[in-house]
């Protein structure tokens, strides 16, 4: 693959816009690949009391962690 050097913006050629059923499918490659590489958060559903703030961002920084956690697995 070659690389070419430009001097400005102006001399660089446009960019090809996708448009329709070429558009569709490059967004659903994108979300497919997000998908596979993060999975969903495991929060449990609802609506939680704590007894403090602390105690809520523990709770989400150890979702946050078993996330990260589970990207890492094969």
């Amino acid at each position: 693959m070659t690389v070419t050097k430009y001097r400005s913006v102006e001399e660089m050629p446009a960019v090809p816009l996708l448009q329709g059923e070429a558009l569709w499918a490059r967004i659903r490659a994108t979300w497919a690949r997000a998908r596979l590489l993060t999975p969903p958060l495991s929060l449990p559903r609802g609506v939680h009391r704590f007894r403090s703030m602390s105690a809520a961002n523990a709770q989400r920084e150890a979702a946050v962690l078993e996330r990260m956690r589970a990207t890492r697995r094969p």
